[in-house]
């Protein structure tokens, strides 16, 4: 229930006024904590997922982001060359230590009462946001990359893929017993690229 529906409840509201910023909302275990909790408490799901971003691990691959009220997203550096793709470095866990420390408290907390769900963003969704440098409606570089250099995409998925596999297993050995796969966006890929395009990928070399 939490992610975006919890976000209405007047609880929520006044935390979010108390701390404004939404990373230290996401990135704060005691935050994260007792955001993830209370749409439980407050109507006791089956379900409980933990309240993070898609884009919290972007840092812990060498890849900065803020976050703007009127933006949202904001990727200062996009990734859009084989150079930049090369500077990604492999995930570091130790940089996410707080999403560890939230699940664990969150497993105790609900007690097998509920499911705790994990939260991670598909490679393909994330790299939308390095490519474009934030939100958009179309796609336009990543469209152009799909076409023009199929193997910076091609690279850049491979490191995603990789780095979330990582946090996935990262998370579930921390508590959650399901998974919830953020893939918004994944029917773009055909739609942008098209078969060709993902031809293209398909048999582009990477190094």
């Amino acid at each position: 229930m939490m992610r975006q529906a919890g976000r209405y409840m007047a609880e929520y509201q006044a935390l979010a006024k108390r701390h404004p910023s939404f990373r230290e909302r996401s990135e704060n275990t005691d935050l994260i904590v007792e955001i993830t909790l209370q749409p439980w408490r407050a109507f006791a799901p089956d379900g409980v997922i933990l309240f993070s971003d898609i884009l919290t691990p972007l840092p812990a691959i060498g890849v900065p982001f803020d976050i703007s009220d009127s933006k949202g997203p904001v990727i200062q550096s996009p990734v859009r060359s084989k150079e930049q793709v090369r500077e990604l470095v492999p995930i570091d866990l130790d940089m996410l230590q707080f999403v560890g420390e939230s699940l664990k408290i969150l497993r105790n907390e609900i007690d097998g009462k509920a499911a705790l769900l994990g939260f991670v963003g598909a490679p393909w969704t994330i790299a939308t946001y390095i490519v474009e440098g934030g939100m958009t409606n179309t796609y336009t570089n990543i469209k152009s990359m799909c076409h023009t250099a199929p193997d910076v995409l091609k690279g850049l998925l491979s490191h995603l893929a990789q780095a979330i596999s990582d946090y996935i297993i990262y998370q579930v050995n921390s508590g959650p017993s399901v998974y919830r796969y953020l893939i918004h966006g994944v029917d773009s890929f055909h739609l942008m690229c098209g078969s060709s395009g993902q031809n293209h990928i398909s048999n582009s070399g990477h190094d």
